[in-house]
């Protein structure tokens, strides 16, 4: 998306922050930094764009749009079909591998048809090592407050348990509970203090999302955002509440898992 959320991502999975790493496999910096990431112990995933136009050819549309035309399945499932295989291509020209996982940009994966769309190609494509799916369940934390909670349940509820139930049919693993869902404001002392509670709240297979970034580039949403939490992942006071709260960052491709911990490049 932009050199400083890349280079932060880098860093924070060179110094085992971070379990997992979403792609935007046709992005403008995803061949110049992706290949780093290849000497971290992190799964590495496609996150499925179809609302920023990254490309010429890319297939895109506002999130709004793209939203209803899945609920009233007035979309063309070949052009999400055919844009989830160029995606997929991308990554793999980069990684020579499929990815570990695949998530959403801004949680498309989970709306109506796009689901079907994807668990169609990557069972045809990686029938015997499917990449996990990023469940959007919220865990809905009475510590959290109202607002954001909300926030989390209504992502959850624009395709999370369809996508569960469809992922489980066609034997995907996924995480067990989505965290990480706010506003995006406060700087690092808000963010530091959800993040205590989120951690807090955490059972085996949560995954706790995250976006960050080194320094703040021109033209990237939430950009003051995802430097505070850059500053608060990469420092001592994170390791200090994974201690606390008894937490380890695994990584939930390979075995069981406490908290796969998941960036955005």
């Amino acid at each position: 998306m932009a050199p400083g959320i890349s280079s932060g991502i880098i860093e924070l999975a060179r110094c085992d922050r971070l379990s997992a790493v979403s792609c935007l496999s046709r992005g403008r910096f995803f061949r110049q930094y992706a290949p780093a990431l290849a000497g971290f112990p992190v799964d590495r995933g496609l996150h499925l764009n179809l609302t920023e136009r990254l490309q010429e050819d890319e297939f895109s549309r506002p999130l709004s749009r793209l939203l209803l035309s899945c609920l009233t399945r007035q979309i063309d499932s070949s052009l999400i079909t055919r844009e989830v295989e160029r995606q997929l291509d991308a990554f793999e020209g980069v990684f020579g591998k499929a990815p570990d996982f695949v998530d959403g940009h801004q949680h498309v994966h989970q709306f109506p048809v796009i689901r079907d769309c994807l668990i169609e190609v990557l069972r045809r494509r990686y029938p015997e090592c499917l990449p996990w799916l990023r469940s959007t369940l919220p865990a809905a934390l009475p510590t959290i407050s109202t607002p954001y909670r909300l926030k989390a349940s209504l992502i959850g509820y624009l395709g999370g348990s369809a996508l569960k139930e469809l992922g489980g049919q066609n034997g995907f693993r996924m995480n067990a509970r989505l965290l990480g869902v706010y506003g995006f404001k406060g700087g690092a002392g808000e963010y530091c203090g959800l993040l205590d509670r989120w951690l807090a709240g955490a059972c085996a297979g949560d995954l706790l999302m995250c976006h960050p970034a080194a320094s703040v580039d021109g033209g990237v949403d939430f950009a003051g955002q995802r430097v505070a939490e850059y500053a608060v992942l990469s420092g001592a006071h994170f390791s200090q509440l994974l201690a606390q709260h008894a937490v380890e960052v695994q990584r939930l491709r390979h075995g069981h898992v406490e908290l796969p911990q998941s960036g955005s490049s």
